[in-house]
């Protein structure tokens, strides 16, 4: 792998302090790193690189005789930025769906959204979209009941729901737009088990907690304004686009409930996580419950801030231990409805007249295991620390 030019990387890394932390992003892809390589950075790209290096050597009482040494060791932490694994790995398998390009152009024509009248006339038509759904009738639930949803049903349903998922990533890339950093790319990867969109905004870590909020609250935001104009589309059609639209609505806000669950890297995640101040909310979660103990212990005081995350990885390990239990058990019955056909009709039968029955077995296993073998790696890392 050819070494990276130092003046194409300074221009291309961007680092800012951010309630007390030392961060950088490169490429879209966001980095903590310490004070005396922010330091550098601050000074090599505002002063050259050899200047820069003659600064900080001056800066650092660092002998004239170590000059070389001492570059050649501050040009390769700098060069290792561009190998170095980024923080926000646990999205995997991920291709590009919209190129960043593309996300910059549009999304800074959708800023005005997130203008503050905007955003309070968005926010009455939500209440009274809700209001209307929950006091008075269901959207679209007789049309789904009485009508049979064909195979062109379905689809153009789906590509509803497709478009809607586009536009809640659009929401936390113009939501990164508004705070005054480019976003990147928007991708489709995988979650654990689950297949998602995400929008690369790696730069909301160079703002502050208030606008890293926004940005994480921009995709429920025009999640909901998507339901606003589903329901508007709703009331003035009938037939088979309304049941299109109706479908894509009722997902829509399953998607909106389903991605506030704060124990996975959802927007609730994040939501949480900026509001508390935390960037680390799962490594602070993983061993609160310890550290509190052990103060309790020794009689040493614990703060407010320790006792919620504390409440808050109870939560999270309930959460994962009723999704395990979940899965562990619908594993059991594919695999005891396998075992039941092979043990009474034998291994031809079993892939001639009940293959759905040894396709669910396989792929249980294979959920289960991309669910739990994340979870057992991330505890072991935890423990080895």
């Amino acid at each position: 792998m050819s070494k990276p030019d130092i003046h194409s990387l300074l221009e291309q890394v961007q680092i800012q302090v951010v309630d007390g932390s030392h961060q950088a992003t490169l490429n879209g892809r966001h980095f903590k790193i310490k004070p005396q390589l922010y330091e550098a950075l601050t000074v090599m790209k505002a002063e050259g690189v050899e200047v820069g290096i003659e600064q900080l050597r001056v800066r650092w009482a660092i002998s004239a005789d170590a000059r070389e040494v001492f570059r050649t060791q501050l040009l390769d932490s700098i060069e290792s930025l561009v190998s170095k694994p980024a923080k926000s790995s646990y999205i995997h398998s991920s291709v590009t769906v919209l190129s960043a390009p593309l996300v910059q152009g549009v999304s800074a024509r959708l800023t005005g959204l997130f203008d503050r009248r905007v955003a309070w006339v968005a926010g009455l038509l939500c209440l009274l979209v809700f209001g209307d759904l929950l006091f008075f009738h269901q959207v679209g639930g007789t049309q789904l009941r009485s009508i049979d949803l064909s195979a062109l049903d379905w689809l153009l349903s789906y590509a509803c729901i497709f478009a809607i998922l586009l536009f809640h990533e659009l929401g936390h890339a113009t939501g990164m737009r508004r705070a005054g950093q480019l976003p990147a790319e928007i991708g489709f990867g995988f979650y654990l088990i689950f297949h998602v969109f995400f929008a690369n905004v790696s730069n909301a870590w160079l703002v502050d907690r208030r606008s890293r909020f926004m940005v994480s609250l921009g995709g429920i935001y025009f999640q909901m304004l998507a339901a606003v104009l589903l329901y508007a589309g709703i009331a003035l059609t009938d037939g088979r686009p309304q049941v299109w639209l109706s479908l894509a609505f009722k997902v829509n806000i399953a998607t909106a409930l389903f991605v506030l669950i704060p124990f996975i890297r959802n927007d609730g995640y994040w939501l949480l996580a900026d509001f508390l101040g935390l960037h680390d909310l799962y490594q602070r979660a993983g061993g609160m419950c310890w550290i509190i103990f052990q103060n309790l212990r020794h009689v040493r005081p614990v703060s407010r801030i320790e006792w919620f995350i504390a409440c808050y990885a109870i939560c999270n390990y309930s959460f994962l231990s009723f999704c395990i239990w979940s899965l562990a058990k619908s594993t059991h019955f594919h695999f005891s409805r396998c075992v039941e056909v092979l043990s009474d009709a034998g291994w031809k039968s079993l892939f001639l007249s009940h293959p759905q029955t040894l396709v669910s077995s396989v792929l249980s296993v294979i959920v289960l295991h991309f669910f739990i073998y994340p979870l057992l790696k991330r505890a072991y890392q935890h423990v080895s620390k």
